[in-house]
């Protein structure tokens, strides 16, 4: 496997250790008594499917790409196609993190609003700091050359 391939790789098993992560604690605070925590526990759970989902495919294509034994400029291809994927999710993160606060803050009555809401802000915070410093350093390390 070349180094960009083993790069994803961990990437994407990083991506799986978070949602591993919010998959526990979505689990722990689903049984809550208060609305606002089940909701946001809830929230969590779903976003840990949805990131796992996205990493098991990618390791899955990365997997596939190994077997290719495939040349510098097709390696070069893909990361450049990863490098611009990187940085429209860093864009999608930013409305995420609005779109949460603006969930949030739009029924503070609303138990469900603000517990979606706030779940949606953490999940696009990690999001936009992942993908940012992945976009920035595929773009360094396997992009440009020195």
């Amino acid at each position: 496997m070349n180094n960009f391939l083993r790069y994803q790789s961990r990437m994407m098993k990083q991506l799986l250790g978070w949602s591993a992560l919010c998959a526990g604690v979505g689990v722990a605070l689903m049984p809550s008594d208060r609305p606002l925590i089940f909701h946001f526990g809830g929230m969590t759970l779903a976003w840990a499917v949805i990131n796992a989902l996205i990493a098991l495919f990618a390791l899955r294509g990365v997997s596939q790409k190994a077997r290719q034994n495939a040349d510098t400029p097709t390696v070069l291809g893909w990361a450049r196609h990863l490098h611009k994927l990187l940085w429209i999710n860093f864009g999608l993160d930013i409305l995420y993190i609005a779109v949460g606060v603006g969930l949030a803050r739009w029924d503070t009555s609303n138990p469900m609003l603000v517990g979606f809401g706030w779940a949606v802000v953490i999940q696009g915070a990690f999001l936009l700091l992942f993908d940012g410093w992945h976009g920035w350093r595929v773009g360094k390390q396997f992009i440009t050359s020195p």
